[in-house]
């Protein structure tokens, strides 16, 4: 008996929690499945809204299809699109969701409130920045999957393979919000008639402000995570040729003697790395050394220069207020923000490469 008591009461929660809930039970065949949006102002206070969704074709293929509406609310926007389909939409599977550069220069802040607010859509959602009209961009065809996936698969294999760091709804939105750092977000271009991540937003609160180009993106990740790896480096030598380096593993550390002054903040750096090609002969040992060194002063030249410029536009995307913040006991915006733009920051690397291939 009592082992049918313990059988018994998990279906009896769940019965009981199913009627609570409430939850209305869709047929797929009967709604459309939204996987991608796009957003772009169009005059002052009108935006234009692109919905992407598949249609699954009798031959297993997939055929994009969009829908565009305009408003001057985002909560409009599904009913002026349900009335041009023969199915309601539902959000719940939106992978990617896009906005368009001028209107990331407008600021994003009334838009991703609203898709915040929207509980069928994920925090993990990825965001980004589109160079270009998303009703042209979100119509053309990318590969055999619905296009909602596709992006979301470009995005995720890029942070999965260490070039760009990751980012999504929940994280631009705690980034927004959090005193000390400000959010990134990718940007995206169709190149040839494919996608392409193009480069890094830099937003100062919700205003897109400036951009980290390709050749930057391992520098900037390192300065922004603890701990990275899997991140590749093309770096050139003066007078000494060209060589690629394969990064197996990177840590940081902030040394921050006296928060909430102008004193120095100095960023240490250790990047263990393998050599993947170099231009300028065959190596020895002692050519392997002077690479290391040479690498240590490109970087921190690289990443000096970064940062500077980070501070010029008065953008803190490397959260150095929110390390700051943490070693804080008087901590004050209104002051950092006066002191930020001052203060000298120096970082030291440390390069070692574990192999290179033959060595003479």
């Amino acid at each position: 008996m009592q082992k049918v008591k313990k059988a018994v009461l998990p279906l009896l929660v769940v019965f009981m929690l199913s009627g609570c809930m409430n939850i209305e039970k869709r047929v797929l065949d009967d709604i459309q499945l939204a996987t991608a949006l796009g957003y772009e102002y169009i005059d002052k206070d009108t935006f234009e809204t692109t919905v992407v969704f598949p249609n699954f074709q009798p031959d297993k293929s997939v055929k994009n299809e969009t829908i565009t509406a305009k408003s001057v609310l985002t909560r409009e926007i599904r009913d002026l699109q349900s009335l041009q389909s023969d199915k309601p939409f539902v959000s719940g599977k939106i992978e990617v969701t896009l906005f368009e550069r001028k209107t990331a220069e407008r600021g994003l802040a009334n838009l991703l409130d609203a898709l915040e607010r929207d509980p069928s859509v994920g925090a993990k959602v990825y965001l980004g920045i589109l160079e270009g009209s998303p009703r042209d961009f979100l119509s053309k065809q990318y590969g055999n999957a619905d296009n909602g996936i596709y992006l979301s698969n470009l995005i995720e294999q890029n942070i999965e393979s260490g070039l760009i760091h990751k980012t999504n709804l929940h994280q631009f939105m705690y980034k927004l919000y959090a005193e000390g750092i400000d959010p990134v977000l990718p940007i995206l271009e169709q190149k040839e008639g494919n996608a392409n991540l193009k480069a890094l937003g830099l937003f100062k609160n919700d205003k897109l402000v400036d951009e980290i180009k390709p050749d930057q993106f391992f520098i900037f990740k390192i300065l922004l995570e603890r701990r990275s790896q899997r991140d590749s480096y093309a770096i050139q030598f003066k007078n000494k040729g060209k060589a690629s380096i394969y990064n197996i593993k990177a840590t940081r550390k902030f040394e921050i003697p006296k928060p909430m002054t102008s004193s120095d903040i100095n960023i240490n750096i250790k990047i263990r790395s393998i050599l993947l090609e170099y231009q300028n002969g065959s190596l020895s040992k002692a050519k392997m050394t002077m690479l290391e060194k040479e690498m240590e002063k490109e970087f921190k030249k690289a990443a000096e220069d970064m940062m500077k410029e980070f501070q010029e536009k008065e953008i803190d995307p490397l959260g150095i207020g929110e390390q700051v913040r943490t070693r804080s006991r008087n901590w004050d915006m209104k002051k950092w923000k006066d002191i930020y733009p001052t203060i000298k920051l120096n970082v030291n690397g440390d390069v070692e490469l574990l192999e290179s291939g033959v060595i003479q």
